[in-house]
């Protein structure tokens, strides 16, 4: 069996943006990388279609000699669709040796769709492939062509069984027609929000340094720096990973009322920041990245940064498109001004000073804080109250901004002022935020009175 792995490495050709790489033995596939470069995808989307391709080659080198049979090729997708969806496990066995878990049909129908749209890809770009893969020491990329090219011929195409014979199939949808069994049931995502009774215990108490506790000074005994991030998802609605990207020119105090916060966060590379020319002393204005580069020791955007200096970034609804940033609405203003009286202490006391970096989160060494380092340490103070940290529990980072949308419904926000404070491209995006849960939809429910009850005392 061969075996794959992927790995997260620096493009030279995209200005050293981190992109994903499948090792097939101790070989990079080369063919990955270039539908990457021509697709510009975000590292999310590119480990997705790493991850698909590496479980199809090694799937590939267990169970290709299935399917040589001119009958048999047509069912090589379906075959791997349902070892995926059902997991390669028998009778308590894996006769492969793939150990595959059963999985879910949301998660296969991914893993196909970027299968199918890469290999295309692979079709219409290479062509047949020069080397025969029926000849031994054939290399998995060949033998992948070779199985892509069978689709483009009518006799003998990989996907003939679930194509119509009357109309063509478009590609996008040749992920979704693979046959697995349906699921007739629809789900409620219920929206797992931080308890609202259990704020203050997490701000005041979980975010304690440890053995600090009779600190007098509060910049000594609270982690102030992860209490202004929690402050910005929770009463911002800010995702764990937007404040990262917040450098400290990024706050100002509010025009229209002195005692808040006003914190404009920018997109990590397009953001403008404001400058003055070292030569002239002229102002200019520029974008982050060049900044970065210029005056920074050559720094990149977080969103460019490996391992737990790695911030990512979702498009947003931009409300300062002048700046490409939008600004964080605070649901609560009593947020803003503890945001703002904590912000000085911090910048005061905490912040390690640091000329060449511009970030406002900074860890103890004086780097820039990644999202992984934060939910880590939010995870530490959940645990200090007596919480466990989980999606399901309503306990991880997320659950603070589901709270804000919870708190947005409890104050009779509409959906498109919903929309703006949760910066969201797409009105509907919210509404995952602002679902009502199992226990109140029970509750509303048992408010009313519908049936009228006989009395079954003077009843002989």
């Amino acid at each position: 069996m061969v075996r794959t792995e992927t790995v997260v490495v620096h493009d030279r050709m995209r200005a050293g943006a981190p992109t994903a790489m499948v090792i097939v033995g101790d070989q990079p596939f080369t063919p990955l990388l270039d539908f990457f470069r021509e697709r510009g995808l975000s590292l999310s989307a590119e480990r997705a279609y790493a991850q698909t391709l590496a479980r199809f080659i090694e799937w590939l080198s267990v169970r290709a000699e299935e399917f040589w049979p001119q009958d048999s090729r047509g069912l090589i997708y379906t075959a791997f669709a349902h070892d995926l969806l059902f997991g390669t496990y028998r009778d308590g066995e894996d006769a492969l040796g793939l150990n595959w878990a059963a999985t879910s049909q949301k998660n296969v129908a991914r893993l196909t769709r970027c299968l199918v749209e890469f290999s295309d890809w692979l079709t219409d770009h290479h062509g047949i492939p020069s080397l025969n893969p029926m000849q031994p020491g054939a290399s998995f990329s060949d033998q992948l062509l070779f199985w892509r090219r069978w689709n483009k011929w009518k006799a003998g195409s990989l996907l003939s069984h679930i194509k119509s014979r009357n109309r063509a199939v478009p590609k996008a949808e040749v992920a979704r027609r693979i046959a697995t069994p349906g699921r007739r049931n629809t789900v409620l995502q219920e929206t797992k929000a931080f308890p609202a009774e259990q704020v203050d215990a997490l701000l005041w108490r979980g975010f304690i340094n440890p053995g600090k506790q009779d600190a007098a000074e509060p910049w000594a005994k609270f982690n102030l720096r992860d209490i202004l991030i929690t402050l910005l998802c929770l009463y911002g609605g800010c995702r764990e990973s937007e404040p990262m990207h917040l450098w400290v020119d990024d706050v100002f105090v509010d025009p229209d009322n002195p005692d808040l916060a006003l914190v404009l966060i920018h997109e990590p590379h397009d953001g403008l920041i404001d400058y003055l020319d070292p030569m002239t002393g002229a102002k200019r204005k520029t974008n982050r990245a060049d900044y970065l580069q210029r005056f920074c020791g050559c720094k990149k955007p977080l969103t460019m940064e490996n391992g737990r200096r790695h911030a990512g970034w979702k498009g947003n609804l931009l409300t300062h498109l002048d700046r490409n940033a939008f600004q964080v609405f605070w649901v609560d203003r009593n947020a803003g001004r503890v945001f703002l009286t904590l912000w000085r202490l911090y910048i005061a006391h905490v912040r390690p000073p640091a000329l060449q970096t511009p970030w406002a989160f900074l860890t103890k060494d004086a780097k820039p804080l990644g999202a992984e380092a934060y939910s880590d340490s939010f995870s530490a103070a959940v645990c200090r109250i007596g919480l466990t940290a989980s999606k399901w529990g309503g306990t991880s980072t997320q659950a603070l901004r589901h709270r804000y949308g919870q708190w947005l419904n409890e104050l009779g926000i509409g959906e498109k002022e919903g929309q703006v404070a949760m910066h969201h491209r797409n009105v509907k995006s919210q509404q995952v935020y602002r679902q009502l849960g199992v226990a109140k939809v029970a509750a509303a429910m048992g408010d009313g009175q519908v049936l009228e009850l006989p009395n079954f005392e003077n009843k002989p």
